[in-house]
């Protein structure tokens, strides 16, 4: 294969004219993982936040159509699923016996607003679908209803994996857990998170992940893009974003380009300024980038994995705000503070008294007061202004720093 042509995901599922689901969001999420999307609609599916309007299923001779087009044309490793017809199950694996792909297999059973996809007999299609597929992954409320099923006891004994998903994801393999992935709620509900997940996988395991480490990096994906919602009349639309270990030095990097058209020596503490980057809700330290700037301006080091200041603070105060990743010191002075303020940014001191506790505990106190994360916390010998990522931090800084 040409290096620079991408991997093709092939994915089978229903239209939703909202795009917060089915074959659109799929499309958004293969395209940002640098993947190539190909598509073929098995059903039209009017549907938003609300509800499932209706489910029209195209003829079985229009879904064969749609696969010979591709499959005449285009190489495909790895196919994803959303909802299907009888019909369009027993085309796909007639294709499969001839191209051999992998299928990542979303069972989409039943709609979150309580709309039933499929009846008995496209149920048991599914199962041999099952037994074809590399991975599954139903939700809670459909596993229960695969469970359920008197199929249920043959899928145990295929070499394939089931994951679980939920808030956190258990996968197994013959019927056994053999891992589960933890996660954090995130309290809103958001439509089509289901088929963000499953197209991220399916992108990961096609561009050559093993199974773990695809789901791994799909829960970042499908996590992100709940944080970074759209937002609707009667919810939310999943907004797929993905943010790399590699994206989060890019960044650190570009910050630290725009700072040196500032004059950094008013701006950089004796002991060197930090400025950190952290993945989508960091588990630890080892999820956060960070550089140390000396006072002469230069970079001693750009890494993950590093305990210092905006390190502790940005992951307590991401949990307080999850779009809150960054951060930077920089030299305290009552001028600084001032401008700040005048640029309209929120502030909060640590007193000398808060500061024996602890900087986590103390920037938990500072949340657990504010209505949502600061833009600026000081102590007695620098100042820590926070930012959505840390081209974010250095343009506060650089608004700052023109009124200087």
């Amino acid at each position: 294969m040409d290096k620079m042509s991408k991997v093709n995901i092939l994915l089978v599922g229903g239209y939703d004219p909202t795009g917060g689901a089915g074959i659109v969001a799929d499309v958004k999420t293969v395209k940002l993982l640098g993947c190539n999307p190909l598509t073929v609609i098995t059903s039209l599916i009017p549907q938003n936040n609300k509800k499932v309007y209706s489910k029209v299923d195209l003829p079985r001779d229009v879904i064969e159509n749609q696969l010979q087009a591709i499959f005449e044309d285009f190489q495909v490793s790895t196919v994803k699923t959303g909802v299907l017809t009888g019909d369009a199950i027993d085309i796909l694996l007639n294709y499969q016996k001839e191209y051999n792909f992998k299928i990542v297999c979303d069972p989409v059973l039943r709609s979150t607003t309580g709309y039933t996809f499929i009846d008995d007999k496209t149920l048991k299609k599914y199962f041999e679908l099952f037994k074809r597929s590399l991975l599954i992954l139903p939700n809670f409320q459909e596993y229960n209803i695969i469970r359920r099923s008197k199929y249920f006891k043959d899928l145990e004994k295929e070499d394939n994996y089931i994951l679980i998903t939920g808030i956190e994801d258990k996968l197994l393999y013959k019927g056994n857990i053999i891992r589960k992935f933890r996660g954090r709620k995130i309290d809103r509900e958001v439509h089509g998170t289901g088929c963000v997940f499953a197209s991220a996988v399916a992108s990961f395991i096609a561009k050559g992940y093993n199974i773990v480490d695809a789901i791994e990096e799909g829960k970042r994906v499908v996590l992100t893009s709940v944080i970074y919602a759209t937002k609707t009349k009667y919810g939310y639309n999943s907004n797929p974003v993905y943010i790399s270990r590699e994206g989060v030095l890019k960044s650190l990097y570009y910050a630290f380009h725009l700072l040196r058209d500032m004059n950094l020596q008013h701006l950089i503490p004796e002991d060197g300024s930090y400025v950190g980057e952290c993945l989508v809700l960091p588990r630890g330290i080892e999820d956060v980038a960070s550089l140390r700037i000396t006072e002469k301006g230069k970079v001693e080091y750009v890494e993950f994995g590093v305990p210092n200041i905006v390190s502790k603070m940005i992951i307590t105060i991401n949990y307080y705000n999850p779009k809150v990743r960054s951060a930077m010191t920089i030299r305290y002075s009552p001028d600084i503070l001032e401008v700040l303020r005048e640029c309209g940014f929120t502030l909060f001191s640590l007193s000398d008294k808060m500061e024996n506790r602890g900087i986590e505990e103390d920037v938990k106190i500072v949340c657990k007061k504010s209505d949502r994360a600061p833009d600026v916390i000081y102590l007695r010998d620098k100042i820590i202004v926070f930012g959505e990522d840390a081209v974010d931090v250095v343009k506060k800084i650089e608004k700052m720093y023109e009124v200087l």
